[in-house]
C-alpha cells in the first residue's frame, strides 16, 4: 500500500516537473536573448502571509504586462465546460480536476499585490495556462476569458495576442513605455527584484509520504541548541523593543507608532511649545511627511530622540514655573 503511494507520489512530481521544464525550454528559445520579453521560471514570492508559487513568469516591458503561466502535464484529455469547470478523461472515465485558470488567477492576485508594494502597481498582470505539446483539449465549451496555450506554441501564440492590440493600442502602450523609462534597465531591475523576493519552499516529506519520521542525534541536539538560541533572542528582542507609550505634558500629548521593524511614527499637536521640543530633537535625525503631518525616526534613534523630548518638556515647564 505504501509502495503504490510512494509510487503514485514519485510519477506525479516527475510528470509536474517534466512539464515545467518542457515549457521553460519553449519560452527560452523564443525569448531568451529577447530585450523587450524578460522571462523567470519556477518563483515563489511572499505577500504577508500569502504565497504565489509561478511557474513561469514574462514580461513584456513594451506592454507593461506581465503573463503568468501556471504549467499543467494531464495524461488524459482535458475539458473545459461553459461554467469553468475542469475534467480530465481517461478513455470513457472522467475525472474532475481543480481549475487550473483558477489556480492561476489566485497566484496573480498575490502577484498584483507584491508590484503595489513594490512600485510597479501600474503593471497588468494576466494569467494563462500551459499545457504539453501533446496534450488533449476540448475546448469547444471553454469561456472566452480563459487562456489555455500549448508549451510549444506559446511563442505563435505570443505573437497573434501582440497583433490584436491594434496599432493605436500598441502606439499608446509604446509611449507609455518611454515615459515611464520602462528601457532594458528597468526590465533587468524588475527581474532582479522579482529573484531576491524569491522564497523556497521546504516539504516535510516524511509526513507528505506518510513515513515514519527519523530521529538523527546530532541533528536533535542541533535543534535543542537552535531553540535555547531563539529563546534567548526573543527574549532579547522584548528588552530591546521602544517605548511607544504616549507622552503627556501640560501642552498636549505627543504618540509614537511603530512603522514595522526598523521606523517609528512621531505625531504631536500643533501647539508651539510640542513643535519645539519634537522638531527641535528630530530635525536632521529623521524625516518629516506633510502627508501625515509627522516626523519619522530610525528605530535604533528612537530611545535617545524620546529621552531628549522628554528632557526639553520638562526644561521648558521649569521655566513656566520660575
Amino acid at each position: 500500500m505504501q509502495k503504490r503511494r510512494l509510487d503514485k507520489e514519485y510519477a506525479n512530481l516527475c510528470s509536474g516537473r517534466k512539464g515545467e521544464r518542457d515549457a521553460a525550454y519553449f519560452m527560452n528559445r523564443e525569448f531568451g536573448q529577447s530585450k523587450s520579453i524578460g522571462i523567470v521560471h519556477d518563483l515563489r514570492i511572499a505577500v504577508n502571509d500569502e504565497f504565489a508559487q509561478i511557474d513561469h513568469l514574462a514580461i513584456h516591458r513594451l506592454q507593461g504586462r506581465l503573463w503568468l503561466c501556471e504549467t499543467k502535464n494531464y495524461g488524459g484529455r482535458l475539458q473545459c465546460n461553459e461554467h469553468g469547470e475542469w475534467t480530465v478523461w481517461y478513455g470513457k472515465k472522467p475525472q474532475p480536476v481543480p481549475s487550473p485558470v483558477s489556480q492561476a488567477r489566485r497566484q496573480a492576485i498575490v502577484l498584483e499585490r507584491w508590484l503595489k508594494l513594490n512600485g510597479y502597481g501600474y503593471l497588468e498582470v494576466f494569467p494563462l495556462v500551459l499545457l504539453a505539446p501533446t496534450a488533449s483539449i476540448d475546448r469547444r465549451k471553454m469561456p472566452e476569458d480563459v487562456t489555455v496555450v500549448k508549451s510549444d506554441q506559446f511563442g505563435e501564440w505570443w505573437e497573434r495576442q501582440a497583433n490584436e492590440l491594434g496599432a493605436m493600442t500598441a502606439l499608446k502602450m509604446a509611449a507609455a513605455a518611454l515615459w515611464e523609462k520602462r528601457d532594458e534597465a528597468w526590465l533587468r531591475e524588475l527581474g532582479d527584484k522579482l529573484c531576491s523576493a524569491h522564497t523556497p519552499i521546504t516539504f516535510d516529506w516524511e509526513k507528505r509520504l506518510g513515513l515514519e519520521p527519523t530521529i538523527d542525534p546530532i541533528q536533535e541536539q542541533r535543534a535543542n541548541s537552535n531553540v535555547r538560541v531563539l529563546h534567548a533572542a526573543k527574549k532579547q528582542a522584548s528588552q530591546d523593543e521602544p517605548d511607544l507609550s504616549t507622552i503627556v505634558s501640560p501642552y498636549g500629548e505627543i504618540k509614537f507608532v511603530a512603522l514595522g521593524n526598523s521606523e517609528v511614527a512621531i505625531r504631536n499637536p500643533p501647539v508651539e511649545r510640542l513643535i519645539e521640543a519634537v522638531r527641535g530633537t528630530v530635525k536632521g535625525r529623521g524625516r518629516w511627511q506633510p502627508r501625515f503631518k509627522n516626523w519619522i525616526v530610525k528605530r535604533q534613534d528612537f530611545a535617545q530622540v524620546r529621552q531628549q523630548i522628554e528632557n526639553k518638556l520638562a526644561a521648558s515647564k521649569s521655566e513656566r514655573r520660575a
